[in-house]
């Protein structure tokens, strides 16, 4: 049988361990722990599941800061037990997230590895350029075609073979790669990056 270890929660189970024994000295670490715990799901909080975990340590958080402004046994109990159900959501959104194959293969659920398409990024990059911008598909959304009403140069939108999303310049075939994006920035940051691009590609024309 295969073990997932979600990332970070052994070190976050741990402090817990200490926070249980000496919770005045180790609730800055445990806190410090749960908060990398809640950036990594919040980055992938597209996913339902991921996104009420991130909501679950946050809680966590807060429980455990109070407690030591309180300096009350029963309020660190109370933390401790909402930590432990916030590591154990966690482990299971990653477990969820990350499902995999009888054989051990890696087997998402669909939708959940790649929430939106280049055609999603290249429309909402037309919403951003403002009126009189449109994007038009490619087939199976897999690249996507932005142009203006009153231009007669276009910008295509697609991923190398080698995995870069990049922007080529037409009809001149110009691409530019747009280098350091990736599908866990999410659609509205790509988008926002895309547009960037286009208008610093527009003012070299």
């Amino acid at each position: 049988m295969r073990i997932t270890i979600a990332p970070h929660t052994v070190e976050a189970r741990t402090a817990l361990g200490g926070y249980s024994a000496f919770p005045v000295r180790v609730a800055p670490l445990l806190a410090m722990r749960l908060t990398v715990m809640r950036e990594y799901a919040a980055t992938r909080n597209h996913i339902a599941v991921w996104a009420d975990t991130a909501k679950q340590v946050h809680e966590a958080i807060t429980a455990v800061c109070f407690a030591q402004v309180a300096r009350r046994r029963k309020l660190r109990r109370i933390a401790g037990h909402v930590t432990l159900n916030a590591i154990v959501a966690y482990e299971e959104a990653y477990a969820v997230s990350l499902s995999r194959s009888a054989a051990g293969h890696y087997h998402p659920e669909p939708g959940t590895e790649y929430p939106f398409a280049v055609s999603d990024i290249g429309r909402a990059a037309a919403d951003l350029l403002g009126n009189g911008w449109f994007a038009d598909s490619g087939s199976w959304g897999v690249r996507t075609y932005l142009q203006t009403d009153d231009e007669r140069d276009w910008y295509t939108l697609a991923v190398t073979e080698s995995g870069v999303l990049h922007i080529e310049t037409l009809p001149e075939a110009h691409r530019t790669d747009l280098v350091g994006v990736w599908p866990s920035d999410g659609l509205a940051d790509i988008a926002a990056r895309v547009a960037d691009t286009i208008r610093e590609l527009r003012k070299g024309d």
